[in-house]
């Protein structure tokens, strides 16, 4: 995510601010770990503050070149100058809190909506006989399944690697993962190998339950859909419909809205703010989609 060379200089110059606000970010930690970000939380933290001061002082730079060339009030470059640059800082430092939460969720939100299928190939595989090892080796190969895949291939590097076995390898993976669904399946599967039970049809158990819970989301997601084409029917094309009938009468009529001429104010209304408010529908419908 990040060069070593901007990690280092990140912890050498805001090493003391990292370690003192950890507590205030230790929130963060389990996110880091959902969200695959193979970074120390300390580490996370230097960095975001490093990243914020180079925001703040490149729009410092730009806001100052801009506004002297720009802008001949000496009361609005003093404004500009002050406020521009600490808005930028601020959306740095909001962009980096919260990205772990949303990577993480759409970490989760992959692994949900792929686990039922994965775990019918898992299903298949375990009953012709193949260890559990190979079983996690051949469905990191497989990419149609995203995160889940993903998932399996750092069961793989934990034996390969790091030299574990094959219960260990599932159980650390399990206690990382962002999925409680997968959280749940790990630790059903490690039990069963360490106990010597019935993999194949714990796995059947599963790819049935979670078939069933993906089926029920798709069915709640597109009931929600169906509210939200009300609301952009009667928001996004009703509403402004209704203004833009009511400005064309103004105009007919005579007078301004907020100082500005019928004209400007339907320009403003059909060129900016309803494409905009599309813009932000369409971006609110992405985030509550549930992926898959």
């Amino acid at each position: 995510m990040f060069s070593e060379g901007y990690k280092r200089l990140s912890l050498k110059l805001f090493r003391g601010l990292a370690e003192g606000s950890e507590k205030s970010f230790r929130s963060l930690g389990p996110q880091l770990k959902g969200a695959n970000i193979s970074m120390l939380l300390r580490a996370y933290i230097a960095v975001t503050y490093m990243s914020t001061a180079i925001a703040y002082a490149a729009a410092m730079a730009v806001t100052l070149v801009v506004s002297m060339l720009l802008v001949g009030d000496l009361v609005m470059l003093i404004y500009l100058v002050m406020f521009v640059p600490v808005l930028a800082a601020s959306f740095v430092f909001m962009l980096f809190y919260i990205y772990p939460s949303q990577k993480s969720k759409s970490v989760r939100n992959s692994i949900d909506n792929n686990l039922p299928f994965a775990l019918i190939s898992m299903d298949s595989v375990a009953s012709s006989g193949i260890p559990t090892e190979f079983m996690f080796e051949l469905l990191g190969s497989l990419k149609e399944y995203g995160e889940v895949s993903r998932q399996a291939r750092l069961v793989v590097r934990n034996i390969k690697t790091f030299g574990m076995s094959s219960v260990a390898a599932i159980n650390d993976v399990a206690a990382r993962t962002p999925s409680p669904a997968l959280k749940q399946v790990l630790s059903g599967i490690s039990s069963t190998v360490g106990k010597g039970g019935n993999l194949p049809a714990f796995l059947r158990e599963m790819a049935s339950k979670n078939l069933f819970e993906y089926r029920l989301r798709r069915e709640q997601y597109v009931k929600t859909l169906s509210t939200y084409a009300d609301i952009y029917t009667a928001v996004m094309i009703a509403a402004p419909l209704m203004m833009l009938a009511v400005l064309v009468m103004m105009n007919i009529i005579g007078g301004d809205v907020m100082g500005m001429t019928i004209p400007d104010a339907i320009s403003l209304m059909a060129y900016v703010v309803v494409p905009l408010m599309n813009v932000s529908f369409l971006a609110f419908i992405h985030m509550s989609h549930p992926g898959g």
